[in-house]
């Protein structure tokens, strides 16, 4: 007697099962909350009155911060301040608004982020404590990543990795300030941010949170 014939070959069993799976990672990651948060701190050997320029201005973060698009950049508002904004439409990394929204001389900056058409935003704060002419500057996000299944799993790395990004970042600005750089000059190769972040663990989310982003 011969045996039966399955009803669907090989090749079909596996589609479904990979159709299966990734229905399944879709789901879960609907499910995964889109929120995220992450703070540094750097103490740098300047008064915090030479720190608060680099923070309340977007020109001077595109010194510090290495994330900005190429192009596209169109600064609008007061060069430093609540109002001060940065927006953006690259054809590599899509839409975005930068937005100073609290500047409280010299103790703390509160900033937003919103890209791609506001479906994502990161809302930031830098806190300034001055101590014997020094400053501990303290830096923390939180972000929304919208209902997307696929971002819900990168939302869970982000404590880590927009961590690592803030950290060099704020070792960049440790160097301009205590080097007596002036926030307000144009950039130049010698003291502009490196062009990208060294180190797996500094990624960005491709197209998201340009420091940030």
């Amino acid at each position: 007697m011969s045996a039966r014939t399955p009803p669907f070959g090989l090749g079909a069993v596996v589609l479904g099962g990979l159709a299966g799976l990734l229905v399944l990672v879709l789901v879960v990651g609907f499910l995964l909350p889109g929120t995220w948060s992450t703070e540094r701190s750097a103490e740098i050997d300047a008064p915090a009155q030479a720190v608060f320029p680099w923070l309340d201005s977007p020109r001077a973060w595109t010194r510090w911060t290495p994330d900005w698009p190429d192009s596209g950049l169109v600064m609008a508002g007061p060069a430093h301040g609540v109002g001060a904004t940065m927006s953006w439409n690259d054809p590599n990394v899509g839409d975005g608004h930068f937005e100073v929204v609290e500047a409280d001389a010299p103790r703390v900056v509160r900033y937003r982020v919103e890209v791609q058409r506001g479906t994502m935003r990161t809302d930031g704060t830098l806190l300034l404590h001055e101590h014997d002419g020094r400053t501990l500057l303290t830096w923390r996000e939180k972000g929304d990543f919208g209902h997307n299944p696929l971002m819900g799993y990168w939302a869970r790395a982000m404590k880590r990795v927009q961590g690592a990004q803030l950290q060099n970042d704020l070792a960049t600005l440790k160097a301009l300030v205590e080097k007596g750089a002036d926030p307000d000059a144009p950039d130049d190769s010698a003291t502009a941010a490196p062009a990208v972040p060294s180190g797996a663990d500094t990624a960005r989310v491709p197209e998201a949170m340009p420091s940030g982003v």
